[in-house]
């Protein structure tokens, strides 16, 4: 009888701990959106749009030179894992400044990230200049698939409420209203002979 009780309680041990460890098989995030964005006096202007479904499949919709091109991207178990790693926190707590350092100026897009978690929506508008080292890392693995270009990946286009989107952009970016303006950096100064 005791050996029945301990095989029971051993297979219901190993079971638990199976399922907390395939857990980091597929995304705990639902509705994951990334965004690349720059505002102009036309509005809003989106580079890239991508999103994580629930089995990992991480699709995109970039806006190319001459054309806009989808793939579709599945993820590793590996990349799922470091995803899930931004439901540890509230979107706005991986910020850790918000403005540039003195004469420093920003020449890069912003961005902008939704999803939800436990029934919690996280939205942000962001650069990575302020965003901590673990943030960065996610985001980075991210962008280097987006804008990996890889032809086999290459897929027909999906819909896409881009009015939705960038009405979304412009209520969060209001929030996140410490952004620096876009700036170029000034031409190199000519030597005088």
């Amino acid at each position: 009888m005791k050996k029945l009780l301990f095989l029971v309680i051993l297979t219901l041990c190993i079971g638990f701990s199976l399922s907390l460890t395939l857990g980091g098989d597929k995304p705990q995030l639902d509705d994951f959106k990334l965004v690349t964005y720059d505002i102009n006096n036309n509005g809003i202007e989106i580079s890239s749009y991508s999103t994580v479904d629930k089995n990992g499949m991480l699709k995109v919709c970039l806006k190319r030179y001459t054309d806009t091109a989808f793939y579709n991207y599945q993820l590793s178990k590996d990349e799922i894992e470091k995803i899930n790693k931004l439901t540890s926190n509230k979107l706005q707590n991986f910020v850790i400044k918000k403005q540039l350092d003195k004469n420093y100026g920003y020449a890069g897009s912003r961005n902008y990230l939704n999803f939800k978690v436990k029934n919690r929506d996280e939205r942000l508008c962001f650069i990575q200049p302020f965003m901590n080292p673990e943030f960065n890392e996610v985001i980075n693995l991210l962008t280097d698939k987006i804008y990996k270009q890889d032809e086999t990946a290459l897929t027909s286009n999906f819909k896409i409420d881009f009015r939705k989107i960038k009405g979304e952009i412009l209520k969060q970016n209001e929030i996140d209203n410490y952004l620096p303006q876009k700036q170029l950096p000034p031409p190199p100064m000519r030597k005088i002979k």
